[in-house]
């Protein structure tokens, strides 16, 4: 219980430091990416407002509807995002601080937060895009 807490704390954590790494003006790399669908950001801006609360179930359905609209750039790291929950969700605790999956939720949460404007979304995922 406690390793999946902490699997999950990192994944707030990390859409934390994107989310304000996203509102910075700059000219980097994903302001030259094309705009994410509204179906990965309102699935983006749902994960956003919920994982704080939500139970390892539940965040693998978020994930999952993350990883189903990613766009090419991230889907490879949103699906490994998604099969680490699996895995932790089976027993399994070598996902936990383990660097490459960090490393594929930061890439799936700066996506989100740069290409959907997350902290300029509305509750159900619109507004910000």
């Amino acid at each position: 219980m406690r390793r999946t807490l902490v699997l999950a704390t990192a994944a707030v954590s990390l859409l934390a430091v994107a989310g304000l790494t996203g509102c910075k003006e700059t000219d980097d790399a994903a302001s030259n990416l094309p705009r994410p669908s509204v179906a990965f950001c309102q699935a983006a801006g749902h994960y956003d407002n919920k994982i704080q609360s939500a139970k390892l179930p539940a965040q693998i359905e978020m994930v999952a509807k993350i990883a189903e609209h990613a766009p090419k750039d991230v889907s490879h790291d949103a699906q490994t995002f998604l099969d680490a929950l699996k895995r932790r969700q089976a027993g399994d605790t070598s996902v936990v601080d383990n660097p490459k999956i960090e490393r594929a939720v930061d890439n799936v949460n700066r996506r989100a937060s740069g290409g959907c404007k997350l902290f300029q979304q509305n509750q159900d995922g619109t507004g910000g895009m």
